[in-house]
């Protein structure tokens, strides 16, 4: 990763890369524009950003899923992994592919560092379907550096599913653009997602916030499953209680109207890779 600056930001043209957080974490997409020195500001305005040495290619979550594994967890899921004896934080980890009776997951890493494990250790993982979240336990059949690195694993035992019933609410960090409910050229604004949850989101504005009532349109972009998916929902702005005010960049919570299918599932996801991967829930 390459640390910017504000000045490394080219403003009032398309971003020749995207912007992460220290994490990793897609703050904004290429392509996407900030219109001014104001609105670099508030993209700074939670902390670092970086960019990858050089643009990878990203999967179209719009353009069709892989295919299911057990469980029904997805090739790209999030998956949170450690010994039954560890005490400490899951490591996170990633399903990369799976075949009758075995699982391929990216090597364990915590805090930006590969986890030391070897052949014939147990493992306890726990990943998110989409609609439950599962527990469960594997061996470590092989351990494989080549072509990279990665571990095989044993078909899933002592499966338990964890219903979810309503999902929580989760710190973000994400770019999006305010436009109002009907569209129209040149009159969306880049604005922060503080926080989001299947109800609404807490935003940050380089500008006033709009009138309390009135009905926007929220274009923003997410991540779950390793791939990229573009939602854009009509929501109400709503009045926030004075202690949750910036002076600088003025706060203001949206209320989504309902909210389709498909913009359910990707929020649904999100929202519970974000608790995986915060260790929000123990492991």
């Amino acid at each position: 990763m390459i640390p910017l600056s504000l000045t490394d930001l080219p403003l009032g043209q398309p971003l020749p890369w995207s912007l992460f957080d220290d994490e990793g974490n897609c703050v904004l997409g290429s392509g996407n524009i900030i219109r001014d020195a104001r609105d670099a500001a508030l993209v700074f305005r939670q902390g670092e950003l970086c960019r990858q040495d050089s643009e990878p290619v990203r999967p179209n979550a719009d353009s069709g899923r892989a295919g299911k594994g057990p469980l029904g967890l997805p090739v790209g899921t999030l998956l949170h992994a450690k010994r039954p004896e560890d005490n400490e934080r899951a490591a996170a980890s990633r399903l990369i592919g799976f075949m009758e009776h075995a699982l391929f997951i990216s090597w364990p890493q915590q805090g930006g560092r590969e986890q030391a494990i070897e052949a014939g250790e147990s493992l306890l993982l726990r990943g998110f379907s989409g609609q439950v979240i599962y527990s469960f336990r594997s061996t470590i059949t092989a351990v494989c550096r080549s072509p990279f690195r990665y571990l095989v694993l044993s078909a899933p035992t002592d499966v338990e599913q964890i219903p979810v019933r309503k999902a929580a609410r989760v710190p973000t960090r994400l770019a999006a653009f305010l436009g109002k409910e009907a569209g129209g050229e040149g009159e969306e604004r880049l604005v922060m997602l503080s926080d989001l949850s299947l109800g609404g989101a807490l935003l940050h504005a380089a500008e006033p916030a709009p009138t309390p009532g009135s009905r926007v349109r929220l274009r923003f972009q997410l991540r779950t499953a390793a791939a990229d998916s573009e939602l854009d929902i009509v929501a109400r702005v709503r009045n926030l209680p004075g202690e949750a005010e910036d002076a600088g960049f003025p706060a203001f919570g949206v209320a989504f109207d309902s909210l389709g299918e498909r913009e359910l599932t990707l929020l649904h996801c999100f929202i519970y890779e974000q608790l995986l991967s915060g260790a929000r829930l123990p492991l």
